[in-house]
């Protein structure tokens, strides 16, 4: 009980307007999600852009999540500055005829998939875009995946749904049949790489696209884009969405895929098989947020938990699997039975993300380990973050008053009754539980909040570690 005369948040609250004591309450609510539960917040884009905290989580909790994180094992395959020196230190450029040779010899070391984080557009027909075309017209089809990327026109899209969706472009206009414009005839036309890879059910186009928030910095990733190709809108998968599909034991694989894309749109991918249950669990999802792990590649090995159940993130150099020597030091588990990325740490391709600058693979290995994670959580509405408020606030208003006994009575009475009320508006047992553990959570803000305000206040009087003790009443005072 508080003492006669002595200033508290408690009665701070109590001689407020209740339009202002729910206006205080409803801060704290907003603070305490934001801090455990920002993935809701995040759905209202003006909350979005703040980020408050979640930057700090990220980098504090980033190794324990790591280490816990029951996601995919990951290899980056790092074609760094000393590769681009020895093979193209002139233009700075990757060459295809190097692209295909990685795919080679890494599909050889059975790994679960293999991403190429390259742009294939611009066909050329020099010696290295050759190669390539006939690497992937001969990519064998009992060889593991291989996801390519590509520019292609974007449709703007928000929240899944393609606003202009039906507005794509027609086609360019192709030559007439029998001559092409270098006088070449049309039987001779090279192949694009796109058609080299045409009819292999296990070579998977997708889109690899980060866009920053309001402060520059990458938080989330899109599970599809839209695009435009031959006219016509088609929506891509990212690498995340392919992997976690892939890796599902219980789901058929690219049918899951196919039938989840399918909803939102037209896709091409192939349907090979019948899906048999509802995948992902969290059905509606789009732009989720990257739970960052891998802080980047800048060492040989980033980590190396041995336990099966422990996400494994590792870096290979591209210049040791194409050499032979340097290639028999990499142990065969840092690709076998993983998802092997592809891509460039020395160009331009770099993002800020809450762990700091990253490559852009090194974005998507993010996306890629924590995918399965992401996707098998049920999709959060912003209605639950308003239950849970409202909940909270009527925790606060009813069980202020009373001692504790009195008060956790009230507090479980109330609880009972939510329970009992939820399934009559359409939530679930989990939709109900997360609801009330988020409304205790802004209980706990406001009695901590209100007993570290009280103990300051009494340090400061000078009662040094009494301010810790429950106060008691002096003998003749009222």
């Amino acid at each position: 009980m508080s003492e006669e005369g002595r200033f508290s948040l408690e009665m701070l609250v109590s001689n407020l307007p209740i339009g202002l004591a729910t206006a205080v309450a409803g801060a704290l609510a907003i603070f305490a999600a934001f801090h455990f539960d920002r993935e809701t917040l995040s759905k209202i884009p003006e909350l979005f852009d703040v980020n408050i905290g979640y930057d700090n989580q990220l980098r504090a909790t980033a190794d324990s999540r790591a280490k816990s994180t029951k996601g995919l094992a990951v290899t980056l395959v790092d074609v760094d500055d000393a590769a681009i020196q020895k093979w193209s230190s002139v233009t700075r450029t990757t060459p295809r005829d190097q692209i295909a040779a990685l795919i080679e010899k890494l599909r050889t070391k059975k790994p679960k998939l293999i991403f190429i984080d390259f742009d294939l557009s611009g066909d050329a027909s020099d010696a290295g875009d050759e190669q390539l075309k006939k690497v992937l017209a001969a990519y064998p089809q009992d060889a593991p995946p291989l996801l390519l990327t590509r520019s292609l026109e974007p449709i703007p899209c928000r929240d899944g749904e393609c606003e202009s969706y039906k507005k794509c472009p027609p086609p360019e206009a192709t030559p007439p049949a029998g001559k092409l414009p270098e006088g070449k005839p049309a039987a001779e036309k090279p192949r694009t790489i796109f058609e080299s890879s045409a009819g292999k059910a296990n070579i998977i186009w997708v889109a690899s696209v980060f866009s920053p928030d309001g402060d520059g910095v990458v938080r989330s990733g899109r599970l599809w884009e839209g695009v435009c190709r031959n006219g016509e809108p088609l929506l891509l998968p990212s690498p995340a969405l392919v992997a976690t599909a892939l890796a599902d034991k219980d789901a058929a694989g690219m049918a899951c895929l196919s039938a989840f894309l399918g909803r939102h749109g037209k896709t091409d991918l192939p349907a090979t098989g019948e899906c048999k249950k509802s995948w992902p669990v969290n059905e509606s999802a789009y732009a989720e947020l990257v739970p960052f792990i891998i802080g980047g590649p800048s060492q040989t090995r980033i980590s190396d938990w041995l336990s099966a159940n422990e996400l494994r993130y590792q870096r290979v150099r591209a210049t040791s699997v194409l050499d032979q020597v340097h290639d028999e030091q990499v142990a065969p588990s840092a690709f076998a039975d993983r998802v092997v990325l592809v891509g460039a740490s020395y160009g331009p391709d770099k993002f800020e993300t809450p762990l700091g600058v990253l490559p852009g693979v090194a974005v998507i290995a993010n996306s890629v380990a924590v995918a399965p994670v992401v996707l098998d959580v049920p999709p959060r509405h912003i209605s639950r973050a308003i239950l849970a408020l409202l909940l909270g606030i009527i925790y606060i208003s009813v069980a202020k008053p009373f001692r504790a006994l009195p008060a956790a009575v009230i507090i479980f009475a109330l609880s009972y009754g939510w329970f009992l009320v939820s399934p009559y508006i359409y939530l679930s047992a989990a939709d109900a539980v997360n609801v009330l553990s988020k409304s205790l959570g802004l209980l706990a803000v406001f009695l901590a909040i209100e007993s570290l305000l009280e103990i300051a206040i009494d340090w400061y009087k000078g009662k040094g570690i009494r301010a810790l003790m429950r106060t008691r009443h002096e003998p003749g005072e009222a």
